[in-house]
């Protein structure tokens, strides 16, 4: 019979840690819906490491990185097998005929894209050349500059993707996001300005819009209860 497992994160920094909801006190017994400050008999939170492998993953909702987007998920290569250093410079090789210069690829000087379950090389990079069978980056990279290394994994190869340019490039975030930015910026003006009765007024209206744009992330309907007011 399957059971039921909950989980929650929390974070520090730039770095995300999971934490899974142990039902059992060290006594045994089994407990009921403890909370995130919840204490056991020895002083020990509920709330534990993962007490297991969790070979499927995680999903975590409301994750986003405004650094790039892939506009299509779909638009991918997965021909490439091996890597090597080109003059301290990240090469990335297919033992194919792919021309990454051309449709639908199309890559030159100054694109982006993205590698995924290429290990150490995930994420966002920039091109410096492409050609048929390889893609030269930007990227530092001081392995062994003569033998080509194979990748553990089919490489995934994104290059329809946006990433942020320049002060023009329009950022996907939403309204109260937009006005929490906006207030932040005229409380950092105020306080430079000395006015801190006005500084702690916009930092107000900031956090306010935070509040505002985590609670418009919970999904289910809202229950406002009432109450007695006597004199």
């Amino acid at each position: 019979m399957a059971t039921s497992k909950e989980y929650a994160y929390y974070l520090k920094g730039n770095k995300v840690a999971i934490v899974q909801k142990d039902y059992t006190s060290s006594g045994g017994q089994t407990l009921s819906q403890p909370g995130l400050n919840d204490l056991g008999n020895i002083g020990a939170l509920y709330w534990k490491s993962p007490k297991e492998s969790i070979t499927d993953g995680l999903e975590l909702q409301y994750v986003y990185s405004p650094i790039y987007t892939i506009n299509e998920t779909e638009d991918k290569n997965t021909a490439i097998d091996t890597y090597v250093s080109l003059g301290g410079l990240l090469k990335i090789i297919d033992q194919g005929d792919d021309d990454y210069s051309a449709s639908p690829e199309s890559l030159s000087d100054g694109s982006y894209i993205v590698l995924k379950k290429a290990g150490k090389w995930n994420g966002l990079h920039r091109v410096k050349e492409a050609g048929v069978g390889y893609v030269t980056l930007y990227t530092k990279c001081s392995d062994n500059a003569t033998v080509q290394q194979e990748f553990e994994e089919t490489v995934e190869l994104y290059y329809n993707v946006d990433t942020l340019t320049d002060e023009d490039y329009e950022l996907d975030i939403t309204r109260y996001q937009a006005n929490a930015v906006t207030y932040y910026v005229k409380a950092k003006y105020a306080e430079d300005a000395g006015n801190i009765e006005m500084k702690e007024y916009f930092m107000r209206e900031f956090r306010r819009m935070v509040e505002k744009h985590e609670t418009s992330k919970i999904m289910g309907p809202r229950i406002l209860q009432g109450y007695s007011h006597f004199r």
